[in-house]
């Protein structure tokens, strides 16, 4: 609580805001593709979802670079502004004298447009006001509270989604309402652009051109990339492996089949996390950058790998145990290091192009899906091991070249 109340004002106001949105979308987010594909029908959900995804990727792209030229303030404002738009109308698309599904997808395209637009801008604006002295504790705890504001989100949508849509929907409004009425009020500007960069005014393409030559950072990228290619398969092919071979047992009279067994891997992850993260954060605060990150993606690869090996109840609660100890240990970390590796006068850009990691990501782990009826779950825990070994690889190497380049800055200076 000490090192929390030492924090900037900015920093408070985000942790607080980012509890109040993950509550909001999480009540009714994870079940629209449901509520899509009961009234347009699988097909068309799945071409709505991919032009929701690639519009959103996209302008994350142009809204870091925004935020580079114009400050973090201006588009956080407008993203927000956005973001309210999309929620009122999706509520007035389910009301109780009007219902419609596609001005329901216009609502949520517009208000996943404004999350993306403000998101790079959101978190360069983390990284002006907090330094290395806290930027891990301040990772931690937004990865904590994320956690526990999914935990109560999806515990609402699965009791009320079906019956009170339109009440969920309201919920959502009003917690877009009260973080633009934050940021709008109370969050001040943490970035002026310098004049030099004010009169260079640099293209969208050259400014994404500066961190496409940036090796180290592009070496991290690839690094979250497979990251991402690990902990995606909780959502890819792990449900796929759970669904075809997990024995069902019965515990306490309770019967646990594949889906449920999936549900069960998800919980513990996420209860884990809610309470052992402030553990594990101070059990690992005197870690270097590189030992967080090795044993970190270590647990968390071979935990997974572990999981598609097995495929009964106590081996698969002992890989979840693994596998999300490493992630306690590895997100902060990387998080933080993704932010010193990041040009000051670029960090919107930046955050920015980290938008790029998740569509290649999810190409990669739904390509192990197809795949896995040649390999088996075998081959695909194989392949979760050689991708672990490439990311601690990765992410040795990066901090081997930052160290270097550490050395050279200090020796012109």
């Amino acid at each position: 609580m000490t090192t929390f109340m030492r924090l900037n004002r900015t920093l408070k106001l985000r942790i607080l805001m980012t509890f109040i949105g993950v509550l909001g979308y999480s009540t009714v987010g994870s079940s629209m593709t449901i509520y899509y594909n009961h009234y347009l029908g699988a097909a068309i959900t799945g071409v709505l979802l991919i032009i929701s995804s690639v519009s959103s990727f996209i302008i994350g792209l142009y809204g870091g670079h925004l935020a580079d030229r114009h400050g973090r303030r201006p588009i956080l404002l407008i993203g927000s502004t956005i973001s309210i738009v999309g929620a009122l109308i999706a509520v007035l698309s389910n009301s109780p004298i009007f219902q419609n599904p596609w001005t329901t997808f216009v609502g949520f395209f517009l208000l996943n447009f404004g999350f993306s637009f403000e998101s790079a801008a959101d978190n360069a604006m983390i990284i002006d006001v907090s330094d290395e002295t806290n930027r891990k504790y301040v990772y931690s705890l937004s990865y904590w509270i994320i956690n526990v504001s999914i935990t109560f989100g999806a515990a609402l949508s699965g009791w009320l989604f079906r019956d009170y849509l339109f009440e969920l929907l309201l919920g959502l409004l009003v917690a877009q309402l009260l973080n633009g009425s934050i940021k709008y009020f109370f969050i001040s500007e943490s970035f002026v652009p310098t004049p030099k960069a004010k009169k260079e005014r640099e293209s969208f393409i050259q400014n994404y051109g500066v961190v496409a030559r940036d090796k180290i950072f592009l070496l991290f990228i690839v690094a979250v990339i497979l990251n991402k290619v690990i902990f995606g398969n909780i959502d890819f092919y792990l449900p796929v492996h759970l669904s075809d071979s997990f024995q069902t047992t019965t515990i306490f009279g309770f019967e646990i089949y594949g889906q449920r067994m999936l549900t069960l891997f998800v919980m513990l992850n996420t209860l884990l996390i809610i309470f052992s993260m402030t553990f594990v954060n101070q059990l690992t605060t005197k870690w270097s950058a590189r030992k967080s990150l090795t044993t970190g993606a270590l647990l968390q690869g071979l935990g997974f790998a572990a999981a598609f090996l097995m495929n009964s109840f106590i081996p698969l609660i002992l890989a979840s145990i693994v596998m999300t100890i490493g992630e306690m240990i590895l997100v902060p970390s990387s998080q933080s290091l993704r932010a010193d590796l990041m040009n000051e006068e670029k960090i919107g850009t930046y955050s920015g192009f980290v938008t790029i990691t998740d569509p290649i990501a999810s190409v990669l782990s739904g390509s192990l899906v197809s795949f896995s009826v040649y390999i088996h779950h075998t081959g695909v825990a194989v392949v979760m091991v050689v991708v672990t070994v490439l990311l601690v690889l990765c992410f040795n190497q990066v901090m081997k070249m930052k160290t270097q380049t550490d050395v050279a800055s200090s020796k012109n200076t």
